[in-house]
């Protein structure tokens, strides 16, 4: 029988040599009890070293695990780390960015005693060469409610991220949540939704626990055609269970589908090597909008339903910019 801890800390890494020493730094100096969490460092085929940083601090800590596989994408990468989780709760932490000290001790303090399935706390964007030592664990107000709450009342449209988050590792394992595999853009949306949907008791907090890197060579500042098709299996899969909601639930998350449309067809209507493929993406996304509520689609993105290649091409034609 395997031996449980109370978290698990999981960090996708890929080439993140610069910073993921300040990302496991913020981990170590929580204050946690060693036997309370476990780091689990899955590399996804770094060339640079990142994979050596992470099996140095490996060395010295046994409770940080590092393994190593090949290039899989961030999806994969985290779902494979979750097979290897123990604790009762997971916690996902980008290799580029940080914790607030003392946060993560105050958090589970919070999802212990409410004995919640989701706590969300509140994050903060910082500078490139921001460390996590300038920063104070504020904030100690905390609202209860249930998933569908959440997601009508704390949920943004952008805010499509996993970390931030305590998820109990049950609720995973209960409901065979994981990431969709080999995509890479608006996977954590997909997640955080379907595990929301199932989530009973979820805290709402305004502790600051993380700190996030814009990481200016993410994929959406690499996007490609592959990418964007990849990325609306996220969204069919949000637009798919929008189908059991109600009410403002069902609006919600018909909203977030056609936020995320919206987010694809920018990048084809903006970028020229994309919008040469813009009739293999639309066959892809007239479909999508098509399961959702059509009472709650936006006006703005209903044209597109109608005449899509045409709509495309006149939102091309009067774009100012064009990369």
């Amino acid at each position: 029988m395997e031996q449980e801890t109370t978290l698990s800390i999981i960090i996708p890494l890929y080439n993140c040599e610069k910073y993921i020493k300040h990302c496991l730094d913020s981990i170590l100096a929580q204050g946690l009890n060693k036997s309370d969490f476990e780091i689990i460092i899955v590399d996804d085929g770094s060339v640079d070293n990142s994979y050596a940083i992470a099996s140095a601090y490996a060395t010295g800590h046994d409770n940080i695990i590092v393994v190593r596989q090949e290039n899989q994408g961030v999806a994969c990468t985290r779902n494979n780390a979750l097979k290897m989780a123990k604790g009762n709760y997971v916690t996902f932490v980008d290799a580029d960015d940080m914790l607030v000290g003392g946060s993560l001790a105050k958090l589970l303090r919070i999802a212990m005693e409410n004995k919640a399935e989701m706590v969300k706390a509140a994050h903060i964007e910082v500078p490139q060469e921001a460390l996590f030592e300038g920063y104070s664990c504020n904030g100690s107000s905390t609202e209860l409610m249930s998933g569908d709450d959440a997601i009508v009342k704390v949920t943004k449209l952008k805010e499509g991220y996993c970390w931030g988050y305590l998820i109990s590792r049950r609720l995973i394992a209960d409901h065979n949540l994981c990431f969709p595999p080999k995509v890479s853009f608006m996977e954590d949306w997909a997640f955080i939704t379907q595990a929301m949907l199932k989530c009973n008791t979820f805290i709402n907090s305004d502790v600051l626990f993380y700190l996030y890197r814009r990481n200016t060579t993410s994929c959406v500042a690499n996007m490609s055609t592959e990418k964007l098709l990849l990325g609306c299996r996220s969204i069919d899969i949000v637009s798919k269970a929008s189908t059991n909601t109600t009410g403002a639930v069902r609006q919600m998350l018909t909203d977030n589908v056609c936020a995320n449309v919206n987010i694809v067809l920018w990048f084809t209507i903006h970028y020229r090597r994309i919008f040469h493929d813009r009739k293999t993406i639309t066959k892809v996304l007239v479909p999508l909008l098509k399961q959702v509520d059509s009472q709650f689609i936006s006006r703005s993105i209903k044209p597109f339903i109608l005449f899509p290649n045409l709509y495309i091409v006149i939102r091309h034609l009067l774009a100012k910019r064009k990369y």
